[in-house]
């Protein structure tokens, strides 16, 4: 019961701390503080939507104390607060993991999350940083890599889950970021953003647990590993046979010391890395360029303004958008498609400069930065359908 009552505490508090981890790269982009209210390419509200969206964003940003405190550090101190921000949450999340496995409580998990674990054919110890995706993909994938160290995961299980949990992290911002812009263009514009985004996601989730499980039965003879959810006790062994038992928290810091240690050997220098591309404006020009390699017919003409826009922040084009719907230049799903069609665009961006050192601190170099593009592929692949379903319907 004490490890039980432990292991719940812990949970709250991360479920508590935890979204100022994964949503800090997404709000700093949409949330302006004064020092950087004239940033290149900020766009200025002109009409009502316009100043609507504004008075979001600055309620976001009023009730964000803690994140535009972070924002105020100088760049370096800012970086290694954030580095070991995510450090902590990483560890928390191996160490969560291995608490729930030693106590043996992972299994209540799987029943929750039974049905992603049957389609998929995935370990039970997936469960719980399914559950945690929802809150913060790294640590949920910290979660599943320590469970792969311990043999609780094939390498299989491991890669087709952290594709899951990509898909599960969306969700969490799908209500905190397209609800408010939807409801200022009209309940319309509400279903639209949320539905092609919401449909992709779950599509995606469906053909990735779906072709993982058709190529094991068809294509290989993987051996799925046991889950051992007690590991410290067996009572079924005769008694001069049976396992000592063992202190809980000495079992879990030895199960997962090797595993903290690789991963921050993978996350400090990949940190710095893109530290250094910020600081040197890379991603800043990639934000101003990348946007300019892609020209849709189908879109206005407005939308050459309003994807670089969209590039600085999801605000920031959408903010542009209404500009040119208040004026009467474009019409509202001419503005959805645009920005659904804006957010295709600049997600790259994003994952590089966001995700990537996540992903190759917790998967390795090679594995992380593979799994961090097919991630990315497949979300553009699925949004990239149901936009065209949606402009479907729409005519």
């Amino acid at each position: 019961m004490n490890r039980l009552l432990l292991a719940i505490l812990t949970a709250i508090i991360l479920l508590t701390a935890l979204p100022t981890v994964e949503a800090q790269p997404a709000a700093r982009s949409g949330e302006v503080s004064k020092k950087k209210s004239s940033r290149k390419g900020r766009v200025q509200a002109e009409g009502e939507t316009g100043r609507k969206l504004e008075e979001i964003r600055a309620e976001r940003m009023k009730n964000a104390g803690y994140k535009s405190w972070k924002r105020r550090l100088p760049f370096w101190p800012r970086k290694a607060f954030l580095l070991a921000e995510l450090a902590l949450f990483i560890t928390i999340g191996v160490l969560v993991g291995q608490m729930l496995e030693v106590s043996g409580y992972v299994r209540y998990f799987a029943i929750l999350t039974w049905p992603v674990l049957k389609m998929g054919r995935l370990g039970a110890t997936a469960g719980p940083a399914f559950l945690m995706a929802f809150q913060s993909g790294a640590v949920a994938n910290s979660m599943l890599v320590a469970s792969r160290d311990k043999g609780r995961l094939n390498a299989r299980q491991l890669y087709t889950s952290v594709l899951v949990v990509s898909c599960l992290s969306l969700f969490a911002h799908l209500p905190t970021y397209v609800l408010p812009i939807g409801s200022v263009f009209g309940a319309e514009a509400t279903a639209a953003l949320f539905g092609v985004r919401f449909v992709a996601i779950f599509a995606e989730i469906i053909v990735i647990l779906a072709v993982s499980n058709l190529v094991i039965c068809r294509f290989t003879d993987e051996t799925l590993p046991e889950v051992d959810l007690d590991p410290d006790t067996d009572e079924d062994l005769p008694e001069g046979r049976k396992k000592k038992p063992k202190k809980f928290w000495p079992t879990v810091w030895s199960r997962s010391r090797r595993t903290l240690k690789r991963l921050m050997i993978y996350l400090i220098p990949t940190f710095a890395v893109m530290a250094g591309l910020e600081y040197f404006g890379a991603f800043e020009k990639m934000a101003e360029t990348m946007p300019g390699l892609f020209t849709f017919s189908f879109l206005p003409p407005q939308s050459a303004v309003i994807i670089p826009a969209q590039a600085l922040s999801l605000y920031n084009g959408a903010i542009a958008a209404a500009n040119y719907l208040d004026a009467g230049a474009i019409s509202m799903k001419q503005a959805v498609l645009t920005i659904l069609i804006g957010s295709l665009v600049t997600a790259p961006i994003r994952t590089f400069k966001h995700a990537l050192p996540t992903y190759v601190a917790v998967l390795g170099p090679k594995t992380g930065l593979v799994m961090a593009v097919s991630a990315q592929v497949l979300r553009s692949i699925f949004l990239i359908i149901c936009i065209v379903a949606m402009w479907m319907v729409w005519h």
